[in-house]
């Protein structure tokens, strides 16, 4: 509004002034020139009001057509950013979290344990069949069952756990506030459940997974506690699949003493000690 009234302002008072100036350079008596001037100054003062009014309003409409389109601009930039943000977190199969983000994710959670009593466990499972179901039924099949995998592990853990896909059949998870033994008993929750499930009935095809575990100590990286669940993993997978078996963890100091670093004991994918 002040920006409209200014020019105005000017034009009457500029306006006012060169009648008063011409009114003053006149001859006594000549009323009707006067008059005539003064009209004609009217008719330019509003010509002018008119022409700054349209200025104004055409200046108005492009400010508010500026205005809309930055904040366009600024959703798409806002939509972009979401889209880019899914894309670079989560695995398209699976909607899982990508293994990059799960890096990221677990050094917050190795922070949050340096800086205060918080404890959880890393676990590596792999889905035992999916090899030989690809091989016998193809990928697409295979990929059915990476999907529903992924459910059930979702469903029987916590909003506070993370699951990621790390490549073809491996998962990985980061269990909050868990024990070892609190581990063992998610992970029993998950075998039952995935034990349960049918999931092709044209081909009766049913799934197991194997699993390896590892707490953290304060001492490990990100990517070494993934490597230390994976070597779990690995012993469960060498002592029949279908079970979990936990990373036997050695100080540093003492396993550059001993130069040796094996595995823990395995578990049953039921969380009892193997016979």
């Amino acid at each position: 509004m002040s920006e409209k009234v200014t020019p105005l302002l000017i034009i009457v008072g500029v306006t006012a002034l060169t009648f008063l100036g011409v009114m003053f350079m006149l001859p006594a008596g000549h009323t009707s020139q006067s008059a005539i001037i003064g009209v004609a100054m009217c008719i330019v003062m509003a010509v002018a009001i008119i022409m700054v009014n349209k200025h104004g309003e055409t200046a108005a409409a492009r400010l508010r057509a500026v205005e809309t389109e930055l904040r366009q601009t600024r959703d798409e930039l806002s939509d972009i950013k979401v889209r880019y943000s899914e894309v670079t977190t989560t695995d398209d199969l699976t909607g899982c979290s990508n293994r990059r983000y799960y890096l990221e994710l677990l050094n917050q959670h190795r922070a949050m344990a340096d800086r205060t009593e918080y404890e959880f466990t890393v676990a590596v499972l792999q889905v035992d069949q999916f090899a030989s179901i690809v091989e016998e039924y193809g990928l697409g099949e295979g990929n059915e069952v990476l999907q529903l995998f992924a459910r059930i592990v979702k469903a029987a853990l916590r909003e506070v756990d993370v699951i990621a896909r790390f490549n073809a059949d491996i998962f990985g998870l980061v269990l909050s506030g868990a024990t070892e033994a609190d581990s063992l008993n998610i992970i029993d929750r998950i075998s039952s459940l995935i034990s349960q499930i049918q999931v092709n009935d044209a081909h009766e095809i049913t799934i197991t997974a194997s699993g390896g575990i590892t707490v953290y100590h304060g001492a490990e990286t990100a990517e070494e506690l993934i490597e230390h669940a994976e070597e779990a993993l690995q012993f469960a997978i060498e002592q029949g699949r279908d079970r979990v078996a936990g990373y036997n963890y050695v100080e540093p100091v003492q396993a550059a003493l001993d130069g040796d670093e094996l595995n823990g004991d395995s578990v049953e994918g039921n969380g009892e000690e193997p016979a």
